[in-house]
Formats: C-alpha cells, sequence, structure tokens
C-alpha cells in the first residue's frame, strides 16, 4: 500500500491512478516513497514533522499578496514563490493575477497539498 503524493490518500501498489483524487500514480513516486518509508532519518530531514498548514489563511495570502508568492512560501513551495516575485516585477504586475488565481483554487480545494505533499487543513 502507498501513499498518493498529490493528496495523501491510500493507493494499491499496482494502482495508475489515486482512487480519490485520480491524480496519476508513477512508479517513481512509489520507489521514493518506499524508500523513505524504509530510511525515516532521512524522510524526517526532508519533511518537517509540523501541523498541516491552513487552507484558509493560504488561499488569502494568495487573494491578497498572490504576486509577492507569500502563499507558495508559506506551503513550502519556495521555488514557485520567487518566480512569481519575478513574473509579477518583469511584467510591471500583471502576473500578480497568477497568484490570485491560485489564491481562488486553494478556497475552491483544486490546491490541496502543501510543498511537501502533506494535504492542507480544511478550516474554511
Amino acid at each position: 500500500m502507498n501513499k498518493c503524493m498529490n493528496c495523501g490518500s491510500d493507493v494499491q501498489s499496482d494502482a495508475n491512478f489515486c482512487p480519490v483524487c485520480g491524480k496519476p500514480v508513477s512508479a517513481a513516486d512509489n520507489s521514493a516513497q518506499n524508500a523513505a518509508q524504509q530510511n525515516p532519518v532521512h524522510n524526517a530531514s526532508v519533511i518537517p514533522d509540523t501541523e498541516p498548514k491552513s487552507r484558509l489563511l493560504a488561499g488569502v495570502l494568495g487573494l491578497l499578496l498572490g504576486g509577492l508568492g507569500i502563499h507558495n512560501f508559506y506551503l513550502g513551495n519556495t521555488t514557485r514563490g520567487v518566480i512569481q516575485i519575478l513574473v509579477t516585477c518583469i511584467t510591471c504586475g500583471i502576473g500578480a493575477i497568477w497568484g490570485f488565481v491560485e489564491g481562488i483554487l486553494i478556497l475552491c480545494r483544486q490546491i490541496n497539498s502543501d510543498g511537501y505533499g502533506r494535504p492542507l487543513k480544511n478550516d474554511c
């Protein structure tokens, strides 16, 4: 039994798609996950053991400060956050629409996990 890298639900080891979110489950995801389960010390250093991130806070940050990528920094997607800052600066602010749309997607439950693949806390 493996976990879906997108939503965290249980997936049969021979399944190609997650039964909950429908995302494809690749053999590489399963082998990486199995290796992480066999080596918990390495897994603990990659994914900090913290409380799930708030969906409401991430969505509001995306709506209000999406052009600066603040919601992505909060969720642990630092590379995406830096790219959003650059896109917003290069496009003289027009790129902020990207972050606004991501804020809506978070609140509408289309984005369901943080940068470490953990499900978001449903507080809205």
